[in-house]
């Protein structure tokens, strides 16, 4: 199968097409970051431009997977900067949706959360454009993937996960948000890959499923986990939300929107996808030890 990668080099998206390219014919799709990886084709695009989305369309694709998203963009023509990141993934499905062709799409668990979000509006509203498609598609909402990070690929944003195995390797303490009692099911990021290529491995459902891990922990478990895969006991000290939501303003990869609302619980059952795919996710217990010996 021919398989066009929005997003491919990302973190999550370039471990998707190291793990796709075993199977089949992969084309990533990059806007700055490049991608090298054995097997794979990298093409340099952007998809809000109609040559562009052209030049995707002659690739004759079999099936889209829609890795990319903006969480903030540059604020202009009046627009703040989630709302030109909502307008950049909004036109970024438009290109997606003019190739005709059966879409997985990585959504998100933020969908879930009591407090609204931009981020979460932008996501909900390209799952119901999905919907509304009349393509076949399956929709897969991840928390919080991780694992190591890819030798010889430097993605743009660094991922929250090596920022974490870091503090827990080196620093005195490792600052949470919150009292850090607020639950995450981290999906290691090579079985979030190994779902969807299960999912390519048949007619798409035309439904979303929740892609978590095999395990869900607290904030403070996910650390003291990976302390002790290195023989460390991490001093936890809780800080104030207002004081990560400050700092997100100053940051280009995080929204003080998602700050304000991250002492919410972001579990993702597996279940349904396991018995839809036969697939089985790993504990982040399991997991851990791969993550902190990769950063």
């Amino acid at each position: 199968m021919r398989l066009v990668v929005t997003g491919g080099s990302s973190f999550v998206g370039a471990h998707f097409c190291k793990v796709a390219a075993r199977t089949h014919d992969v084309h990533a799709l990059f806007h700055s970051c490049p991608v090298r990886l054995n097997r794979v084709t990298g093409h340099r695009v952007d998809l809000r431009r109609p040559r562009d989305a052209d030049r995707i369309r002659a690739l004759r694709p079999d099936a889209v997977v829609h890795l990319a998203c903006r969480i903030k963009a540059p604020a202009k023509d009046g627009l703040s900067a989630s709302e030109a990141a909502a307008r950049i993934n909004r036109q970024m499905m438009d290109s997606v949706l003019s190739l005709g062709v059966p879409i997985v799409y990585a959504s998100s668990t933020v969908v879930h959360w009591s407090t609204p979000t931009p981020y979460g509006a932008s996501r909900l509203e390209d799952e119901q454009r999905i919907r509304e498609s009349g393509l076949p598609y399956a929709i897969l909402r991840p928390s919080a993937p991780y694992g190591p990070a890819l030798p010889h690929h430097r993605p743009r944003h660094r991922e929250s996960f090596h920022t974490l195995a870091r503090l827990v390797r080196h620093a005195p303490f490792v600052p949470v948000l919150g009292s850090g009692h607020q639950r995450r099911q981290p999906i290691h990021v090579d079985d979030f890959a190994d779902a969807i290529v299960r999912l390519l491995a048949q007619p798409l459902p035309d439904r979303a499923f929740e892609a978590g891990g095999g395990s869900a922990h607290s904030m403070r478990e996910l650390i003291a986990i990976m302390g002790h895969t290195i023989g460390r006991r991490p001093l936890v000290v809780p800080l104030p939300t207002a004081l990560f939501v400050q700092a997100a303003r100053l940051m280009p990869d995080f929204d003080p929107a998602l700050m304000a609302a991250a002492s919410e619980d972001e579990v993702a059952d597996p279940t349904e996808l396991s018995a839809h795919t036969g697939w089985a996710p790993r504990t982040f217990e399991e997991g851990a030890r791969e993550l902190m010996e990769g950063c």
